[in-house]
């Protein structure tokens, strides 16, 4: 299956991956909370990523299944829109 919006990706509980082209940060998001934020119609790699490390929006992003065995210490950031 595809996962080509937001909506199709929360329905199987999945995680959104960036990761900066530029300094490989990298930040972990619930599908779910990211369609809340930018609509269940959204294609996820459209997403406007910024590194906070960085200041780069040069992001890779992956979808990936949500891991029942994450470690305790994997952080998963909550989605905020920003002022342009």
């Amino acid at each position: 299956m595809t996962f080509n919006t937001l909506g199709k990706a929360a329905l199987h509980q999945m995680l959104v991956t960036a990761t900066c082209r530029r300094c490989g940060r990298q930040a972990k998001f619930v599908a779910e909370d990211l369609a809340r934020v930018y609509g269940s119609r959204r294609d996820p790699h459209t997403l406007p990523f910024k590194c906070t490390t960085c200041d780069a929006k040069d992001c890779e992003v992956r979808l990936m299944s949500l891991p029942f065995d994450r470690k305790p210490d994997t952080i998963i950031w909550r989605p905020t829109k920003g002022r342009r």
